[in-house]
C-alpha cells in the first residue's frame, strides 16, 4: 500500500512537463481570443460607416451599414459576478487540499460546480437578447450583435468545457486522489478557471469600448 501511495505522487520533471503542456494549451486558448476580438473591432469598424448626406455635416440614418450601438443584456453582469465567484470558490478549494481539509475541500468543489451552472443558465438569457437583436433588423446593419453573441457563445462553451473539467476534479476528489502532496490537477483546473475570468473580462472591456 506505501509503494502504490508513492506511485501515485508524479515526479518534478512530470509535473514541469504537466504544467507546460497546460500553460501552452491556456496560451493556444488566448491566442485564438485575442484574434476574435480583433475580428470583432474590425466588423465593428466596418459598422461604424455613417453615409454622408447632401447637407453639409449631417448623416443619414439608414442603410446597412449605419452605426448600431451595441446594449449589452443585464444578465451579463450578473453572470460575470458569478463567474468571479467561481475563480474565488476553486483557489478556496486549492488552499483547502493542500492542508488537507478534504471535507471542506470537495464542499467547495461543489459549490465552485453550482455556481458555474448558475452561470450558464444565466448566460443563456443574455445570449438570446443578443441574438434577438441580431434578427430584428433584417437588413444586417445590426451584424455586430451577432458577432457579440458567437464571441460570447464561444466563452461559454469553454466554460462548459472547464465544467466537464471541474466534474472529473470532483469525481477523483471522492476517491481521496487528492491531498497535500497530489493536488496539480485541482491547481490546474483553477487556473483555468482564472483564465476564463480573464477572457471574459477583456470581452466585456473591448463590448464597452467600442460601444
Amino acid at each position: 500500500m506505501l509503494k502504490q501511495s508513492i506511485n501515485l505522487v508524479p515526479t518534478r520533471p512530470d509535473l514541469y512537463k504537466s504544467k507546460l503542456v497546460f500553460y501552452l494549451f491556456l496560451a493556444s486558448l488566448g491566442m485564438f481570443f485575442i484574434a476574435s476580438l480583433i475580428t470583432y473591432l474590425v466588423i465593428r469598424q466596418h459598422a461604424f460607416n455613417p453615409i454622408p448626406d447632401a447637407v453639409p455635416g449631417s448623416f443619414l440614418t439608414q442603410g446597412p451599414d449605419v452605426y448600431q450601438p451595441l446594449r449589452l443584456p443585464t444578465s451579463f453582469w450578473v453572470s460575470s459576478a458569478i463567474l468571479v465567484l467561481v475563480s474565488i470558490f476553486m483557489q478556496r478549494a486549492c488552499w483547502l487540499v493542500h492542508r488537507e481539509r478534504q471535507d471542506d475541500f470537495r464542499l467547495w468543489l461543489m459549490i465552485s460546480l453550482v455556481a458555474a451552472i448558475a452561470f450558464v443558465l444565466i448566460q443563456m438569457f443574455g445570449l438570446n437578447d443578443l441574438l434577438s437583436q441580431h434578427f430584428s433588423q433584417p437588413d444586417g446593419s445590426m451584424k455586430v450583435y451577432g458577432m457579440s453573441f458567437t464571441l460570447s457563445l464561444i466563452h461559454a462553451l469553454h466554460v462548459l468545457g472547464g465544467m466537464i473539467f471541474l466534474g472529473f476534479i470532483i469525481y477523483q476528489a471522492y476517491r481521496d486522489r487528492y491531498d497535500h502532496e497530489r493536488h496539480w490537477a485541482v491547481d490546474h483546473c483553477a487556473s483555468y478557471w482564472h483564465f476564463l475570468d480573464v477572457v471574459w473580462a477583456c470581452m466585456l472591456i473591448t463590448f464597452i469600448v467600442t460601444q
